[in-house]
């Protein structure tokens, strides 16, 4: 399957993370099977200006290719230039960020205040598109308010302007991650849709992403929260959709995958901050394990990767000897 001339294997997707979704996180998804990886969002203003941090979020490692770059923004000049640099950078897509309900985002007129103005989403689309040769994919919810449904408007839009994917989720910013997912209305768009659609909202194991596109009949299903500790639910929802048991991940293989991770931040951040970005994804990794409180509390007292090292092989001893088979429960 394919989103505009990239040739996508698999139907799972990494939805942008924010806060978590950087590039070792995303090196993992893509080695259990993600079809691509989105970024987290970034600055188109960020970008234009040069500012040092958001700079530093443009790494990215060829492991995780197809890498998916999301934007986000409300001016169509910005937005654009943006759109040029990571043209420059080698990424393989750029996304639009139209979803976010952040308010501290939407504040500025972007994320999820696109929905509320459909002159500017069309304004924006088109620039990006005309900036860039790379697939252009747009990410949104089904409207602002909570009677709202834009989709059908913004497929029309995305598709005149040569957009080459959307993602929708199915319920409105005001919702946030609380409420119902409408799923007949990614369904709806999905029927009238001449582009690849990918299903967004509420997945915690492959078995929802296997009902998800069972229901709506979309390209692909995109999976957020529930890839955190858990980067196999790629390899899972790939298993489940060929017509095999989601296989379950033993103690060792998730130790292995921990220290990885670990490794992976490391290198790309120094210890020190390698080992407090770790903090927080252990946390979850720790689920549904033997003592995971009393660990997590542990965890977060620790700053050397020596003594990360060696409470994480104390760990793995206590899950190893616990007696009985850990799974990683459903989220």
């Amino acid at each position: 399957m394919r989103i505009g001339s990239l040739q996508l294997d698999g139907r799972g997707i990494l939805a942008p993370l924010a806060g978590y979704g950087d590039s070792p996180f995303r090196v993992l998804c893509r080695r259990y099977g993600a079809a691509m990886v989105y970024t987290e969002m970034v600055s188109s203003l960020g970008i234009r200006f040069g500012n040092a941090k958001t700079m530093e979020m443009l790494a990215f490692d060829p492991a995780e290719r197809p890498v998916d770059f999301q934007l986000f923004g409300a001016r169509p000049d910005a937005m654009a230039r943006a759109a040029s640099v990571l043209t420059e950078a080698g990424v393989d897509a750029v996304d639009i960020n139209m979803g976010c309900p952040e308010p501290k985002i939407v504040k500025t007129g972007a994320g999820s205040a696109l929905l509320k103005d459909l002159a500017l989403v069309d304004a924006v689309t088109a620039a990006v598109v005309h900036a860039t040769p790379l697939p252009v994919t747009v990410k949104i919810r089904k409207g602002f308010q909570i009677d709202d449904n834009v989709v059908e408007d913004i497929l029309g839009i995305c598709e005149k302007n040569g957009v080459a994917a959307l993602a929708i989720h199915g319920s409105t910013a005001v919702q946030g991650r609380s409420g119902a997912k409408d799923w007949d209305v990614i369904a709806s768009a999905k029927e009238h849709a001449a582009i690849p659609v990918i299903a967004n909202g509420g997945v915690k194991t492959a078995q929802d992403a296997q009902r998800f596109l069972a229901y709506t009949k979309c390209d692909y299903v995109m999976v957020g929260r529930a890839a955190l500790g858990n980067p196999w639910v790629f390899e899972q929802i790939n298993g489940i959709l060929g017509g095999a048991c989601p296989r379950e991940i033993g103690v060792d293989e998730r130790f292995s995958v921990m220290q990885q991770h670990v490794d992976l931040e490391i290198a790309l951040k120094g210890e020190a901050n390698g080992v407090k970005e770790m903090r927080k994804h252990l946390s979850f990794y720790f689920k549904g394990l033997p003592e995971a409180t009393t660990y997590r509390g542990r965890i977060n007292q620790i700053t050397g990767a020596a003594e990360l090292k060696g409470l994480l092989d104390e760990y793995h001893n206590i899950c190893v000897n616990a007696g009985e088979e850990v799974y990683h429960e459903e989220r």
